[in-house]
């Protein structure tokens, strides 16, 4: 029972390490090779993430208040989530040497997982007992883009990602549309900084803020360490080789200064 348990536990550590390791058979000190593993490995959790995304469409669409749009919308997601597997695999595996192919499908895949996260909350957000989860899934999101360790991708994105939020607060989470209705925008700009509702979405949005600032600091923290090991293994491996010529070298000269000796006898 015990090796049962063991040879499962070694197998499932296998199967992780294949498809979510990040460092599973590469050179850490190559760039390139780093990222296409990187890249594989968010594929991999964005195909996971849409098999989720669609258990949780399929499931709506069964329940009593379950319409011909809301089984339209799962229908749709099937070929959606097969073309941007396909996009996202021509991109990593077509040259897996071009560091700008790479990069592009390090975006595309950082901008569809938002955007997925963004389409299921849409779907959700009216449903009482799905918007919290939903909500969390946008977080999700941000995590899963964590996981490339690029600083650069993080900062570039954050004014984009803010000003979606912010939208999503204002035309989903509180419909402000449909609240400012008999309204000019003047008269309701006063009146609504007064409400919750916009309490409310300062908080929402000062926690984004602040979670992206932890998330950022972590990737940088990471990045930094990721460096490290990669100049320390370039270090390592230079005096490995100096140490190997080295004792070349050495041999090399004790092998002539016997020579004489040889030939005298």
């Amino acid at each position: 029972m015990l090796f049962k348990k063991r040879s499962l536990t070694s197998f499932s550590q296998t199967v992780f390490s294949k498809f979510f390791g990040f460092e599973e058979g590469v050179d850490i000190t190559n760039d390139v090779a780093l990222l296409v593993r990187r890249n594989v490995v968010i594929k991999n959790i964005i195909f996971i993430s849409n098999i989720l995304y669609a258990v949780m469409l399929f499931i709506l669409s069964l329940s009593s208040s379950g319409g011909v749009t809301d089984w339209v919308i799962t229908v749709l997601a099937f070929p959606v989530t097969f073309m941007i597997n396909q996009i996202l695999k021509r991109l990593i595996y077509t040259d897996q040497e071009d560091k700008t192919k790479q990069s592009v499908a390090m975006y595309v895949a950082g901008f569809y997982m938002f955007f997925s996260a963004i389409l299921i909350y849409a779907r959700l957000y009216s449903i009482p007992h799905f918007e919290t989860g939903a909500y969390i899934l946008i977080y999700y999101a941000i995590v899963v883009i964590s996981l490339y360790q690029d600083k650069q991708l993080l900062s570039s994105s954050f004014t984009t990602l803010i000003i979606l939020l912010t939208a999503i607060h204002l035309i989903w989470t509180f419909n402000l549309q449909q609240a400012a209705e008999g309204f000019t925008i003047f008269e309701f700009v006063p009146i609504f900084l007064r409400t919750n509702d916009f309490q409310d979405i300062a908080l929402r949005t000062l926690l984004f803020i602040l979670f992206y600032f932890v998330v950022y600091a972590i990737v940088s923290m990471g990045q930094y360490m990721q460096q490290e090991r990669k100049l320390e293994l370039i270090r390592r491996r230079q005096v490995q080789s100096d140490f190997s010529l080295w004792c070349f070298l050495n041999l090399i000269n004790v092998w002539i200064s016997a020579m004489p000796l040889t030939l005298e006898k």
